[in-house]
């Protein structure tokens, strides 16, 4: 499938899920009594202000692990990354493209100061630290989601979860301890065995390469991968931290660590699982109303919840389109030479 087709298609189901989204949102709301909802909402008021910073904690986070990821003698100061990062982020939170766009528009936005050829690199690279954050997330988040009491499916899902969360910590493990890059000789082995042959030959290289740039940044700079992590940790713990301070605001009362620590996982898995719906329309609303039923907080605080954060995203995110157009792009140019540049990563 050409480029031009992929790009098509992405656009025809994102439409698709922001309709599907959005029927599902209105339910949501309906399910849970509006009032109710929009009461828990009210609530905040001045504490949206909190919020906000500490999402905004989170983005900077993130940027700091990017620039921290960069070979010397690059160098790129926090400001234009974390401006670059905004921008990214906000293109795909607005089109169906998520991760696909939003990673490969950091190094466009970024390539008068950093070359694509440095950018690049330290961009996988952070991006591979972040996902090694994400698995003790899911394997906490899951064990922690089966000490209440949940449906039958949800325990099956979180079941599923906890083993492939399992599987990944050990085969990283094993990677970082061997540095042997498995990934690459799993697919030589599916490729000499005819398995998908002709697909994965195209992208042995691509993987390759990847785990060159991992396993080399991990030898060359020992004493930076901790700080990246601690880095991609505090992302995740103002997350947690967001979440404490909404739910004590909405519901009047302040939940446990747990309460709150359950709900991001549930958000994580959502926002990697859901990317190619904008702005995880309805997908969230539902979720994270289901996950507070569950935790005896009341789906309507549960969607006064999700639409205290997406206003915190919104915001962010018209922050970031703000600064691409300061740059001097459409969003349909940037996401033009994002395509491009998402050839080289």
């Amino acid at each position: 499938m050409s480029a031009t087709s992929r790009a098509r298609s992405l656009r025809v189901a994102g439409s698709a899920a922001a309709v599907v989204g959005a029927i599902l949102f209105a339910w949501s709301i309906r399910h849970a009594g509006a009032d109710a909802v929009l009461s828990g909402v009210a609530r905040v008021g001045a504490g949206f202000a909190v919020v906000l910073l500490l999402g905004g904690v989170r983005h900077l986070a993130r940027t700091k692990a990017w620039t921290l990821c960069l070979e010397p003698p690059n160098h790129l100061s926090i400001g234009p990354a974390f401006a670059a990062y905004l921008a990214g982020d906000s293109l795909g939170n607005v089109t169906p493209f998520g991760f696909l766009i939003s990673e490969p528009s950091k190094v466009v936005l970024v390539r008068d100061r950093v070359a694509p050829t440095a950018s690049i690199p330290a961009l996988a690279v952070e991006n591979l630290l972040y996902t090694a954050s994400i698995v003790p997330v899911l394997l906490a988040g899951t064990a922690a989601l089966l000490l209440f009491p949940v449906p039958r499916a949800v325990r099956l899902a979180s079941l599923v979860i906890l083993g492939g969360a399992l599987l990944i910590a050990a085969g990283a493990a094993w990677v970082v301890i061997t540095r042997r890059p498995i990934l690459s000789g799993a697919v030589s082995r599916l490729i000499r065995r005819n398995i998908w042959r002709r697909r994965l030959e195209a992208q042995l290289a691509h993987i390759r390469d990847v785990e060159d740039r991992f396993l080399g940044f991990v030898s060359r700079h020992r004493d930076l991968v901790v700080p990246v992590l601690l880095l991609e940790v505090a992302f995740h713990a103002s997350g947690v931290l967001e979440i404490w301070f909404a739910v004590r605001l909405i519901t009047g009362t302040a939940p446990t660590l747990l309460a709150a620590f359950v709900p991001e996982y549930v958000n994580r898995t959502i926002t990697s699982l859901f990317q190619f719906v904008p702005l995880w329309l309805g997908v969230d609303a539902a979720g994270t109303a289901l996950i507070a039923s569950i935790l005896h907080l009341g789906p309507a605080a549960g969607v006064s919840l999700a639409l205290v954060r997406k206003g915190r995203v919104l915001t962010w995110t018209a922050i970031g389109i703000a600064l691409l157009l300061k740059q001097g792009f459409t969003i349909r140019g940037a996401v033009h030479e994002a395509e491009a540049a998402s050839n080289r990563l």
